[in-house]
């Protein structure tokens, strides 16, 4: 496990700052929106306001923003298998496009691509549920 550390540590961190950035402006949107002025009017419990009102709208374009970011994150997993010297995804996709086997690195991309569509799928469907003012039309 310890050899986990420094790779994840450096996904971890060339992420943080995308996600942070969008969470701090959709909670400062969140805490100026009528909904929150209107929770505190009626003498609602700060906790409370930021569980019910702050956090639900400025979490689902985080979801979102995770979604989309997922491929720079396949990415840099791969990156990171290559600096590492970890045998994984990367090294196959590696060798294979250098090697020219074609029928592997075919099915490697189509994972890769089917990964990304999954996670906006999960994505999007997160901002569903995070966000009521979001329907699906019938």
């Amino acid at each position: 496990m310890h050899h986990l550390i420094l790779p994840a540590l450096v996904l971890g961190l060339s992420q943080m700052p995308w996600l942070l950035l969008s969470l701090h402006a959709e909670i400062t949107t969140a805490l100026a929106s009528d909904p929150v002025r209107a929770a505190l009017a009626r003498g609602l419990p700060w906790p409370g306001v930021v569980v019910g009102h702050v956090l639900p709208p400025a979490l689902a374009p985080l979801v979102t923003l995770v979604g989309v970011r997922l491929p720079e994150l396949i990415v840099g997993a791969a990156l990171v298998e290559e600096v590492f010297g970890w045998p994984g995804v990367a090294a196959a996709m590696v060798t294979s496009a250098r090697t020219l086997d074609m029928p592997l690195l075919a099915i490697l991309t189509v994972a890769s691509t089917a990964t990304v569509l999954l996670g906006s799928l999960l994505s999007d469907l997160g901002y569903l549920a995070l966000d009521p003012r979001v329907r699906i039309d019938d």
